[in-house]
């Protein structure tokens, strides 16, 4: 997987100028509070895993199985193993989770 670039720190705001100023930023899905970084690990993941598995067979494994493979990323990287990118494969997982689950 890539290097996980640090997203650069933003200067702490008064929130309620902010939406002052930009009444748009109190949408009910406030995007700006994900990581790009995270975001861009989880594609180039999602990039690598289309190369090797075509098809989007993803799809055909149900929430449940992608529950269990989340949390046996999670609990290894509990347990200090830091071989793969458990965190990004895990969020990969609750994704693929998440989409299965709205067809099911």
């Amino acid at each position: 997987m890539g290097v996980m670039r640090e997203r650069p720190s933003r200067p702490k705001t008064d929130e309620s100028a902010v939406n002052k100023l930009y009444p748009q930023d109190t949408e009910p899905n406030e995007y700006r509070y994900t990581s790009p970084a995270w975001l861009d690990a989880i594609a180039e993941g999602l990039t690598k895993g289309a190369v090797k598995h075509p098809g989007e067979t993803w799809r055909q494994i149900p929430a449940d199985e992608h529950l269990s493979r989340a949390m046996r990323h999670i609990n290894l990287y509990r347990m200090g193993d830091r071989s793969e990118p458990h965190l990004v494969n895990a969020s990969m997982r609750l994704m693929m989770a998440f989409e299965v689950s709205q067809h099911e």
